[in-house]
Parts: structure tokens; C-alpha cells; sequence
């Protein structure tokens, strides 16, 4: 067990979640801002075309449409209905389902208590706690909660109705973001690695959309290369693929 400095302990921890993959959605916003309730769908608008995607089939009832994109990225666009579930639930199978195409760590650390260890720190403060013992760490900064384990760490955000939770460790990255208001769902959920798992993928997930009763309009994607991340003006910009135009996609489908 090592004792690690109050500076070096938060540092680390923050460090340890950045260095790890990320997925950046510039379409990824507040269901629950006043926003314009979005369309409610029988049918999807599936475009031959959108960005770097080109739609290779197409189902007939309008519920799916398959895209590919570069290198053998896909996307599946397709509406799921609630069913009287929340939007949440509704999308536990999707999840489940790639979860098990990457198997990466889901499972939460647990919280460090007090007594734990013989190296223990406990700080408390304004907007600042901390419990550390060796090298488990539990950082509460501002309504975020860090919680590390040596390589692994896993970061936690409640601010209303969004939900953010990011599970980080050497195999990889789970990350969820959900925003569910009374009126619109925003839901992204996405599973990478630098190395590609035995079913071949190197990052899976799903971006859903669309009002909080349903349908939500889901673009599902799996890829099987690595995507690098972008610096630009000295700025980490996270995850980068086809997953702007996946994006668009939906947009299309949900906004007015």
C-alpha cells in the first residue's frame, strides 16, 4: 500500500478518467431545457446518403434502416417503442446486447469506507471530500464523484434529470449519458477499447432520441477500427467517427 499526497490523489484521479477513450456528441444536449418536445414517429426517414454513411437496406414496415460507413463501420438506425416502460429500461436489452459484444468492466468500485487500510486520508471540506486508503480513492468535487482502485476508475454526475457515469480502467471505457425529462429523452451509451475484442470491435454503442412517452429514434453503431482522438487548438476532442453524421440522422427524424 502507498500514501499519495491530497494533490497527487485528485490528480491522479482526473488524470486517470481524461487519458482514457471518450466519445465526444455535439448533438448530445438537455432533454429537459425547454426544449421543443421532438416529433413522435410511426415511420423512420431513412436517406440513401448522410455524410460518410450510405444506407444498405431498408426495412419495409419503415421500424429499421442499415447504414455502412468507413472501413466497415455500421449503424443500424431503427424506432423502439416504450411499451408503457421508461426510456431507460427500453433500452436495457440494446445495452445488454453490446455489452456483451465488449465485455468491458461495468461493475461500479466500491466506495472507500473510513475505516479502510492502514493508509488512510479523510478530508472534508466545502464542495471537497475525500477518502483515500492506499491507492482506493473516493473524490467528491461539486456534485462529481470520482472513485479509483489503482488503474481502474469510474466518475459519477447527477445534476437533475441528467445521469452521467463513466466506468475507466486499462481494457477500456463504458461510458452512459442520460437525460430524461417529462418531455424528451437524450440517451448516449458507448463502449470503447484501443484493442479490438474477440467478436472483433474496437467501439459499440447507440445515441436515442425522442419524446419521453416514445418511440425513441436509436442509431445503434459497432466498429471495428480505431478511431483516433482529435487535438485541435490544443483541445482534447474525444472519440471522433462517423457518429456526427449518426447525429444527423436522428435529427432529422425527431426534429420538427
Amino acid at each position: 500500500m502507498r500514501t499519495m499526497s491530497m494533490a497527487a490523489l485528485t490528480v491522479s484521479a482526473l488524470a486517470l478518467c481524461a487519458c482514457t477513450p471518450s466519445v465526444n456528441y455535439n448533438g448530445f444536449t438537455s432533454a429537459s431545457a425547454g426544449r421543443e418536445p421532438l416529433k413522435t414517429l410511426t415511420a423512420l426517414d431513412c436517406p440513401t446518403q448522410e455524410g460518410a454513411l450510405t444506407r444498405t437496406a431498408q426495412a419495409p414496415d419503415g421500424q429499421s434502416c442499415d447504414y455502412a460507413g468507413r472501413n466497415g463501420d455500421t449503424v443500424r438506425l431503427k424506432l423502439v417503442a416504450l411499451q408503457g416502460r421508461s426510456a431507460v429500461d427500453a433500452m436495457a436489452p440494446t445495452k445488454a446486447e453490446l455489452h456483451d459484444l465488449m465485455p468491458l468492466r461495468n461493475r461500479a468500485i466500491p466506495e472507500v469506507a473510513v475505516e479502510d487500510g492502514p493508509d488512510r486520508t479523510s478530508v472534508d471540506l466545502p464542495f471537497f471530500h475525500v477518502r483515500a486508503a492506499g491507492d482506493r480513492a473516493d473524490v467528491k468535487i461539486f456534485g462529481v464523484n470520482i472513485h479509483s482502485d489503482g488503474d481502474n476508475a469510474d466518475v459519477i454526475a447527477h445534476h437533475g434529470p441528467t445521469h452521467t457515469v463513466v466506468h475507466a480502467g486499462p481494457e477500456g471505457a463504458e461510458v452512459i449519458a442520460e437525460d430524461v425529462g417529462n418531455t424528451n429523452a437524450s440517451m448516449v451509451y458507448v463502449l470503447a477499447s484501443d484493442r479490438r475484442t474477440s467478436a472483433g470491435y474496437h467501439a459499440v454503442g447507440y445515441v436515442a432520441k425522442g419524446p419521453a412517452a416514445g418511440p425513441l429514434v436509436v442509431g445503434e453503431f459497432r466498429t471495428t477500427r480505431r478511431h483516433e482522438s482529435e487535438h485541435i487548438d490544443g483541445d482534447y476532442h474525444g472519440y471522433q467517427g462517423d457518429h456526427g453524421d449518426i447525429d444527423r440522422l436522428i435529427d432529422r427524424n425527431v426534429k420538427g
